[in-house]
């Protein structure tokens, strides 16, 4: 019994394996150059979320919001330094930022905003919404992504708009065309 108690201690306290973190990530380490640059075997699935390597968990610049941003197989990721994850969505090649204190993701194909708790504040409820600005955020049910323009960049056309506030509740009713709510 003794044996098979200090095996598994031996296995728990063994390093992670390369293959343990099949995933590379894309981040800035904590160090003079303050670079973003890509790190093999740095991450791994697990189920719906992720877990980092402890030894890149510790690489890794925390800002002053204490979160890190990395890129993971294609996605922006916020960190934590306890390795809890959030997957944000691109916004001009970065992680999209908090903006009054929210940052959207896609649950379920569907906009859900965070805190920097990684708390839900508001569920998945829109097709599309925009960063808060002023208290409120212009959202879009049946909205759709339209071809790319010239410089890649994909707009958001037809639908239902409106404006929701920090809690979730529409303060413009989502009535509105694209054009209506651009007006507001």
């Amino acid at each position: 019994m003794i044996k098979r108690i200090a095996a598994i201690a031996l296995l728990v306290c063994l390093p992670a394996m390369a293959g343990d973190f099949p995933l590379d990530c894309i981040y800035v380490a904590d160090s003079p150059e303050a670079e973003l640059k890509s790190y093999p075997n740095c991450a791994a699935r697990t189920g719906a979320g992720l877990r980092i390597a402890p030894g890149h968990l510790r690489r890794m610049a925390f800002f002053k919001s204490g979160l890190a941003s990395a890129v993971i197989d294609n996605h922006w990721y916020y960190l934590k330094p306890n390795g809890d994850s959030l997957l944000v969505l691109t916004y001009d090649n970065d992680a999209d930022d908090f903006s009054e204190g929210l940052t959207r993701s896609l649950v379920r194909n569907r906009v859900a905003y965070f805190d920097r708790d990684f708390h839900q504040i508001i569920p998945p409820t829109y097709d599309w919404g925009w960063p808060f600005k002023d208290g409120r955020a212009l959202v879009c049910l049946g909205c759709k992504l339209d071809a790319p323009d010239s410089e890649g960049h994909q707009p958001l056309v037809g639908g239902k708009w409106g404006f929701i506030d920090k809690r979730g509740h529409e303060v413009v009713p989502v009535t509105l065309t694209q054009a209506e709510a651009a007006a507001e």
